[in-house]
C-alpha cells in the first residue's frame, strides 16, 4: 500500500523464516545465478551482495500472495553466491515419479479417442454407401 511519494506499507507474517539460497550454474554458458526462496521479510536480502540490485518477488498462488518471497541475482564472473543451502559437491538431482492417475487418464482420452474416430468412420462409410444406393 502507498501512502503518498515515499511512503509505503508492508504488511508481513509473524513468523520468520530464513531464506534457502541455492547457486544454479549452466553448464553451456557459465552463467550462474543465484537463488535465495521461502524467506518471509521482503528486504532481508538487501545486504547480500549478490542480491544488492534485485528486488524479491512475492509467491502467489491461486490469485492469493503467500507472505512468502523469492528473489533472483545473475552473478558476475568470479562472484560468489554466499552461504548456499546445498552442498557444493552434491549435484542437484530431481527426479519424475511415473503416476499411475495420469497414466490412467491417458489411457482413458487415448480409448476415447479411438472409439471417436471409430464412430466417424463408420458414419462416413454408412452415409457413402447410401447415397451409392440411390
Amino acid at each position: 500500500m502507498k501512502f503518498g511519494p515515499g511512503t509505503d506499507l508492508k504488511i508481513q507474517n509473524k513468523e520468520q523464516y530464513e531464506p534457502e539460497v541455492y547457486e544454479l550454474s549452466d553448464t553451456k554458458t557459465n552463467e550462474k545465478v543465484c537463488l535465495a526462496t521461502g524467506f518471509t521479510r521482503h528486504n532481508l536480502m538487501k545486504d547480500w551482495t549478490a542480491f544488492s540490485g534485485t528486488e524479491a518477488s512475492q509467491i502467489v498462488e491461486d490469485g492469493k500472495p503467500t507472505g512468502v518471497y523469492n528473489q533472483v541475482a545473475v552473478l558476475e564472473a568470479g562472484q560468489e553466491c554466499g552461504n548456499t543451502t546445498e552442498k557444493a559437491d552434491e549435484p542437484c538431482a530431481a527426479s519424475l515419479e511415473p503416476d499411475e492417475m495420469v497414466n490412467l487418464a491417458s489411457l482413458t482420452v487415448f480409448g476415447l479417442r479411438v472409439i471417436f474416430m471409430k464412430t466417424v468412420v463408420f458414419n462416413v462409410l454408412m452415409t457413402l454407401r447410401l447415397w451409392i444406393s440411390q
